[in-house]
C-alpha cells in the first residue's frame, strides 16, 4: 500500500468518527433552519392573506386583462 492510500483511509474514518459525535449538532442545525423556514412561509401566508382580504376585491373585479389585442392567424 503506498502512503496516500493509508492516508485518504485514515482521514475518512477519522471524519466518520467526527461526524458521528457531532450528529446530535448537525440534526439540531437541520432542525432548527426547517423551524426557520416554516415561520418565513407562514409570515408570508399570513401577510397575503391579509393582502387578500384588504385588496382582494378590487383584483377580481377588474376583468380579463387583454394586452396585445387578439391573436393573430
Amino acid at each position: 500500500m503506498q502512503r496516500s492510500q493509508i492516508a485518504g483511509a485514515l482521514m475518512i474514518l477519522v471524519g466518520a468518527v467526527v461526524l458521528i459525535l457531532l450528529a446530535s449538532f448537525i440534526v439540531n442545525v437541520i432542525v432548527t433552519l426547517l423551524e426557520l423556514l416554516a415561520v418565513i412561509v407562514g409570515v408570508v401566508l399570513v401577510l397575503g392573506g391579509v393582502a387578500m382580504l384588504l385588496f382582494g376585491g378590487r383584483v377580481w373585479r377588474r376583468g380579463p386583462r387583454n394586452w396585445g389585442g387578439p391573436p393573430e392567424m
